[in-house]
């Protein structure tokens, strides 16, 4: 019994030391934007995003619970759901504009970088300004574009239940319109109390394009020193999922009429829309090499223990 304590403790000690934490990383544009000499930004707390456009499509009625939403700022997904450009509330969307134009780019939706110290420090002026740092002919810019799906549940705490979908980090070269998707950020679930949304999930390079070697060495992590795609892939060591956390405010959580937009599709009959401006952060958390160790120590006391125990008991029935 004592020994079976004892491994409890350290597992649970593995997992209350802070298993992930939200540790600063570092963006490399590859290029010297700023002439500076550096292609790196500055260690990053966290990416804000301001007043980023924001449709929200209801197969049925909002209020009832079960009824199935898609939120998106995809120009071609709204289009699929019916949804037809300029109708009802303008739009903004990412997929369906002349990239080879900046100005013709969509809903910028990334703006700040929030440094670990002020401003940032000497590199973190790279490409952007202090105040404004959307790309123009001679910089760069970040873009999400984002997919979400979930389910009223008529729960007044936790009113919508987000659990599957994608948000996919772009960076966008303003000289030459290249937009490559730098990182996958698969959506495993939510919490939401009053107005406040938190979406959960685990990042990936599972997709066309996640091999290649700017995308691999576009975001690192200052701890470990290491790439997000060095840590996730485990081309060094034991694998890490790198998590991420998305929280942002919808207020009220589920729209009142006059906020809605209704209209009837062959397809998937009465639809409701509601469009907003969001803004939010969002945090990546990387396990820390000290818990992940001392988790490890915890299982293969666990499976000790147990050996050992299977191997008393057979000497018993045994005797």
């Amino acid at each position: 019994m004592y020994k079976r304590l004892l491994t409890v403790a350290v597992i649970g000690t593995a997992m209350s030391s802070g298993a992930a934490v939200a540790g600063p990383f570092q963006i490399d544009v590859g290029t010297d934007y700023s002439g500076n000499g550096e292609t790196t930004t500055a260690p990053i707390r966290t990416l804000g995003t301001s007043d980023s456009l924001a449709t929200s499509f209801y197969f049925g009625d909002p209020s009832v619970a079960g009824t199935q939403l898609v939120d998106t700022n995809i120009q071609t997904q709204m289009d699929s759901y019916g949804f037809e450009a300029g109708n009802y509330t303008a739009l903004d969307g990412t997929s369906s504009v002349d990239l080879s134009d900046p100005d013709a780019v969509g809903d910028r939706n990334v703006v700040n970088l929030n440094f670990e110290s002020g401003f940032g420090g000497e590199h973190a002026d790279n490409g952007f300004s202090a105040t404004d740092w959307f790309f123009d002919d001679t910089g760069w810019g970040l873009t999400i574009d984002y997919e979400i799906q979930g389910v009223t549940t008529g729960d007044p705490i936790n009113v919508v239940d987000y659990n599957s979908g994608f948000l996919d980090l772009y960076y966008e070269d303003g000289a030459t319109g290249d937009r490559v998707k730098v990182l996958q950020m698969d959506v495993t679930g939510s919490q939401m109390a009053a107005a406040n949304l938190d979406l959960l999930g685990e990042i990936t390079y599972a997709y066309p394009g996640g091999d290649d070697p700017f995308v691999q060495a576009f975001m690192r992590d200052v701890d470990q020193d290491s790439t997000f795609y060095d840590l996730w892939s485990a081309e060094v060591g034991s694998p890490v999922q790198i998590n991420w956390r998305l929280d942002t405010n919808v207020d009220p959580p589920i729209p009142g009429d006059d906020e809605l937009v209704a209209f009837n599709t062959e397809e998937f009959g009465d639809v409701f829309v509601r469009q907003a401006d969001l803004n939010s952060t969002i945090r990546f958390q990387v396990p820390e090499p000290s818990a992940l160790l001392l988790l490890g120590f915890g299982l293969i006391g666990l499976a000790f223990f147990a050996r050992r125990r299977g191997g008393a008991e057979g000497e018993a029935t045994m005797s």
